[in-house]
């Protein structure tokens, strides 16, 4: 962690070492050992293939032994690292528990907690921040005594605060990992926490302090930086200097922090880079410039989306492949159950006779008892008459201290609920600063191309399409928080009419583009029938059609498959909307239907929006008098359902005697 560079010299030291003695009986462990420690190194300084091949000739030395000790879980622990390295989420997902089974049978604890720091790694990158820090934290627990092991954790987990926006407790963490870097004297580690001091800096608008943090971890690099961790500073510097208003120096801060760096091919950790680079160009006037930061900007932020949608899928891969061993563990002790049963039964004759001796010598015991018994009963009266006295004074005691535990609880409750109010707010905040600031990126930087007329022709109708798409994404997002604002205020009033269901559909569908082509996702409609009228708000009930077809059609995948369905009942009518998408966990059914309410537990999801959807149709379902339904299983799809009451409908006589089979069919191609 220190020093890479050196610690993979000293490998390749050890590495010719053992080569120099085979015939040594411990000439496999140390070989396997020297190619570990080459592979961590090099893991260490991005250089992935070399990391593979040594871990793999590692591995195949270790397994000769056939024998389990530390060295196979550390091989885990490296095969982890480099495929979390990798993008490879499965793989590592697979290799961290491995390696923390295997540590957790020989007892050591510090590669455990090792094993755990990896696993908060795997959720991070899904951008499942709670649960990584959760891990974080059960590392710190589980060993903390290793100084080198207490700066990833309090790094990583202030890394995962600071992606939630959570900066002060961000900045707290970060102070604790530099102190313990400073005591190591590693400059690298210390430049590396520095710069992620002056980055949460900023954002709290402290930018003295933040700029005085960025020089730190520059005069602690010098000139030796094998990790490229100067290009990150700098990057933060632009931030600052932009910041300031001082665009000169922030521009002269990003031509270092660019300087040979191929614009169409950078990597994750420029994406913000990017964002601040289009900022000060495009203020300089210099937009072709600007321009190429913010088509880079833009690569970034939808392959970051990609990722954290493929860790998503992978970690559900991961979780139902443990589920089925957990599965067949089950069956095993079912069977072991049974062998115990006919265990049991052989030995039931010999249990009797030792149970017709017990018996004899209870009632022996019992007969000693009653004569004790009778002896001390004259003593427990003359006790019993000063516990009276006793209680009567521990009674009052006793209300006191219950009083006050009362109160203790009511202040507890209290806080818990604020505490939560704050939550919620950080977490909205975050959500809409989010969705609002790459739309309005596109919006702004194209929108000024196209009125400085510097750019290519061909290049009009791209850049308009983008305008429009963010346009019409801001317009989304603020029609549905002004609509819930008016729900919750009870401010709206239904413009009631005769309705037909068909004609809902119909509108809905086509509004959607259900008739074009849809990246391979179908549409269909089943159980339609034009006679269904009902006495209802004809715009609310497109919108409530349009929210859930919305829905089904962003968490399809490719070949996605959305049925939409008008079903009579006895006690009304009901609009279906079903899918055959990924499934919504049951423990999130509830949260998905309260205002800001998501399935996925930051901003930063791989399909967007504020989560207002749904809990929009709930509330003008209610407002006709009916309800929403959702029920759901992962991996098979989606049903959302709106009923309307029978008061409602308008031709009753088409209550309970609707056809068995679908009449009308529309897809999209």
């Amino acid at each position: 962690m220190a020093d890479p560079l050196a610690a993979l010299q000293n490998a390749r030291a050890a590495e010719q070492i053992a080569q120099g003695h085979p015939s040594s009986a411990r000439y496999r462990t140390a070989l396997a050992t020297s190619l570990w420690l080459e592979a961590e190194a090099l893991t260490r300084l991005s250089r992935l293939p070399e990391a593979r091949l040594a871990v793999t000739r590692a591995t195949d030395l270790a397994e000769a032994d056939r024998s389990l000790d530390k060295l196979d879980g550390d091989l885990a622990l490296a095969r982890g690292r480099i495929a979390e390295t990798g993008g490879n989420v499965a793989l590592a997902l697979k290799s961290y528990q491995q390696a923390h089974a295997i540590f957790a049978h020989l007892g050591l604890r510090r590669s455990q907690s090792l094993a755990l720091v990896g696993l908060g790694l795997i959720f991070d990158q899904a951008h499942d921040y709670s649960t990584a820090i959760r891990y974080y934290r059960e590392a710190a627990q589980v060993y903390s005594a290793d100084p080198a092991l207490a700066i990833s954790g309090a790094n990583n987990l202030g890394f995962a605060l600071l992606q939630m926006g959570r900066y002060e407790d961000a900045l707290r963490d970060f102070r604790r990992a530099l102190k313990t870097a400073a005591d190591l004297k590693s400059d690298l580690l210390q430049a590396q926490i520095l710069t992620n001091i002056a980055g949460a800096e900023t954002h709290l608008h402290r930018l003295g302090e933040a700029d005085r943090a960025a020089n730190a971890a520059l005069r602690l690099l010098g000139k030796r930086d094998e990790v490229g961790q100067t290009t990150i500073i700098w990057g933060v510097k632009a931030e600052v200097d932009y910041q300031r208003g001082a665009l000169a120096s922030a521009a002269a801060d990003l031509a270092k922090a660019f300087r040979g760096v191929n614009l169409t091919t950078t990597i994750a950790p420029f994406r913000d880079m990017h964002e601040i680079a289009y900022k000060v160009y495009r203020a300089q006037g210099n937009l072709p410039l600007a321009l190429t930061h913010l088509e880079a900007f833009k690569r970034l932020d939808d392959q970051g989306r990609s990722l954290a949608a493929s860790a998503n899928l992978s970690l559900m891969s991961a979780k139902f492949d443990f589920a089925r061993q957990q599965l067949e563990i089950e069956h095993l002790k079912s069977e072991q159950l049974q062998r115990d049963i006919s265990l049991r039964k052989s030995r039931a004759a010999t249990q009797s006779l030792v149970f017709a001796a017990i018996v004899l010598s209870a009632i022996l015991f019992l007969a000693w008892i009653a004569w004790r018994h009778s002896m001390l009963e004259s003593h427990r009266k003359a006790i019993t008459a000063k516990n009276v006295e006793l209680t009567k004074t521990l009674a009052q005691r006793d209300g006191e201290i219950e009083r006050r535990t009362v109160i203790e609880s009511q202040l507890r409750l209290a806080m818990e609920t604020a505490q939560q109010a704050s939550r919620a707010k950080s977490h909205f905040l975050a959500n809409m600063s989010h969705e609002l600031r790459t739309p309005l990126n596109a919006i702004i930087g194209f929108s000024e191309l196209m009125v400085s007329g510097k750019f290519k022709a061909e290049k009009l109708q791209e850049y308009a399409s983008s305008i429009l798409e963010g346009g019409q994404h801001l317009l989304s997002i603020l029609n549905d928080i002004l609509d819930m604002a008016r729900i919750e205020a009870g401010r709206v009033a239904l413009d009631e009419g005769p309705v037909c269901l068909g004609d809902i559909v119909d509108y809905s569908l086509s509004v959607l583009g259900c008739d074009r082509h849809m990246d391979g996702k179908r549409v269909t409609v089943a159980g339609r029938d034009h006679g269904i009228v009902v006495h209802a708000d004809e715009l609310r009930l497109r919108q409530v059609l349009i929210n859930l077809v919305s829905n089904a059609l962003k968490f399809t995948g490719e070949d996605g498959r959305i049925e939409v369905r008008i079903e009579p009942m006895s006690d009304g009518v009901d609009l279906v909307v079903a899918d055959n998408g990924k499934g919504i966990p049951a423990e999130k059914l509830d949260i998905i239907m309260e205002p800001f309410g998501q399935a996925e537990s930051t901003y930063t999801r791989s399909h967007g929006g504020v989560g207002l959807g749904l809990p929009i149709v709930k509330s003008l379902a209610e407002l006709h008098g009916g309800r929403l339904t959702i029920t759901s299983e992962i991996s098979k799809g989606t049903v959302a359902r709106v009923h309307l009451p029978a008061d409602r409908v308008m031709n009753n006589n088409h209550i309970g005697s609707w056809p068995a089979a679908a009449l009308t069919t529309t897809s999209a191609a």
